[in-house]
């Protein structure tokens, strides 16, 4: 109980309904979630196209519906739904529980403590990512399909915990259609050619596949044509790879820069984790693989592999206390070395570890930012004559409508037409009177600053001006990132 109230008040302590590592968070997820609830909201090309599950967005607005129904405060919703995701993205503590009691309890504490502790799964479980919710669900899935086959007493229990893995399984895949090669090795590896236990997984598979369906039905969509719309625009059309081409090795690297120092001794303590968990590195060893693969790269498209490269070591910590321990004459178990002291011992081990990593690589400042953006225009509003927003193109994946308190205007100003020493254009000056830009090199004729917030190694900064806004609808955007996309013209 005490690592647990650990894990859930780093989580609580690291919640930022602002800052982010990737614009999915609120762009693919937070405002489709809240364009469900309410109505209206930003359609990305994603979304016009069809290219991901609905599931997530369908998830968050439940509780965006539930928090307008409760406030008419905008962000006591954004903070209800984000809660809501955090509390799912929690499963990674019973999962690595489940996966260390395969072996015994103390391997279960170590698990526990180090999928709570650990800064990144810390920094991961309060981002509204796909990558976040599925790692969760199908490790989650893993320790059934892991553990012996025997039946229960009554022959039912068994079954009953294979077929929740694979309806877990199936949802993680719903969750994130690219951790399916992942799910493939895990199941291949663990059930092999046991039919029975095939069953049980393949029937709850089959039902995570019907709410699939009938996520996709409710948004209008054939049942499951989103997998076909992501693989042709992504992989056919390489729409990915317009967002960033990475070598094969970029994995490897991502995976040094944020586990440095210690990333060879994790995954060498990852693979002594015991013949039981081989299947379960296997898939993470392949997911890895699966994903060099492919031209676009980001760290987080792995996350499931680091997780699970993670709780597999801190199980292998407790094998080799016990290892040496006997090396040594002594008792190994909870009465020798990796007793309860050698346990703390152990777990303070890692906990420095982490610490270590955090340094090294940067920590949460490093991997996440941009509330800047959110936190100035709340500021804007704040005033009743702010009529419109305009923002730079450039940090629009900061702001969406969902975050603001009342619904007005965002027009995006341009790349190309950012002023860093002119001005606007004037149907863009006159269709705001509040203009966020990041780092802004003059003042502006006709606005003056009022406020600037360090935004990394940039700064973004509130300008005002005097009067009303006219309508810009050129200068929306939706119209802007349809332009962006190539569904629009430019104004």
């Amino acid at each position: 109980m005490p690592v647990t109230l650990a894990a859930v008040g780093l989580r609580i302590a690291h919640f930022s309904p602002f800052e982010i590592m990737h614009a999915d968070e609120l762009m693919q997820y937070l405002e489709q979630g809240n364009r469900l609830a309410t109505g209206r909201g930003l359609v990305p090309w994603e979304a016009h196209f069809g290219l991901r599950s609905a599931v997530i967005e369908q998830g968050l607005a439940l509780f965006l519906w539930l928090g307008h129904l409760l406030s008419d405060q905008q962000l006591f919703a954004v903070r209800l739904a984000r809660a809501a995701f955090g509390a799912l993205t929690l499963l990674t503590l019973p999962a690595a529980w489940r996966l260390g009691a395969l072996s015994s309890r103390r391997h279960a504490l170590v698990a526990l403590f180090v999928a709570s502790v650990w800064w990144e799964a810390v920094l991961f479980s309060d981002l509204l990512l796909s990558e976040s919710l599925a790692s969760a669900l199908i490790l989650l899935a893993a320790a059934p399909l892991l553990a012996d086959g025997d039946r229960s007493a009554n022959g039912r229990a068994s079954d009953l915990s294979l077929l929740t893995s694979g309806l877990l399984l199936g949802l993680g895949v719903l969750a994130r259609l690219q951790y399916a090669p992942f799910v493939a090795v895990l199941a291949l590896g663990a059930l092999r050619l046991d039919w029975r236990r095939w069953r049980p997984v393949m029937l709850g598979g089959l039902a995570a596949a019907l709410l699939g369906a009938a996520s996709d039905l409710a948004m209008g969509r054939v049942p499951f044509a989103w997998v076909m719309v992501n693989v042709a625009m992504n992989i056919g059309h390489g729409i990915a790879s317009r967002f960033g081409v990475s070598g094969p090795f970029a994995y490897l690297i991502g995976l040094y820069t944020h586990l440095a120092p210690i990333m060879v001794p994790l995954v060498v303590a990852a693979l002594l984790a015991g013949r039981r968990y081989w299947p379960l590195m296997a898939a993470a060893t392949v997911n890895v693989l699966v994903h060099s693969l492919i031209a676009h790269k980001e760290y987080r498209f792995i996350w499931l592999s680091t997780l699970t490269v993670l709780i597999l070591a801190a199980i292998a910590t407790v094998r080799l206390a016990d290892r040496l321990a006997e090396r040594r004459g002594g008792i190994a178990g909870p009465a020798g070395i990796a007793g309860p002291a050698g346990i703390a011992i152990v777990c303070l081990a890692w906990l420095g570890a982490s610490f270590a990593s955090e340094y090294k690589s940067g920590g949460y400042p490093a991997f996440r930012g941009g509330g800047a953006v959110p936190r100035l225009a709340l500021r804007a509003l704040d005033d009743p004559s702010a009529c419109a927003i305009a923002l730079d193109f450039e940090i629009k994946a900061h702001l969406v409508p969902a975050l603001l308190p009342r619904p007005v205007p965002i027009l995006l100003v341009p790349t190309g037409d950012r002023p860093l020493s002119g001005t606007l254009p004037p149907g863009l000056a006159q269709g705001a009177n509040a203009l966020i830009l990041a780092t802004p090199d003059s003042a502006l004729p006709g606005w003056h600053r009022e406020a600037c917030e360090a935004m990394g190694d940039q700064q973004a900064c509130l300008f005002r001006r005097e009067g009303t806004c006219a309508p810009a609808p050129e200068w929306s955007y939706q119209r802007m990132i349809d332009v962006d996309a190539g569904l629009a013209r430019r104004p």
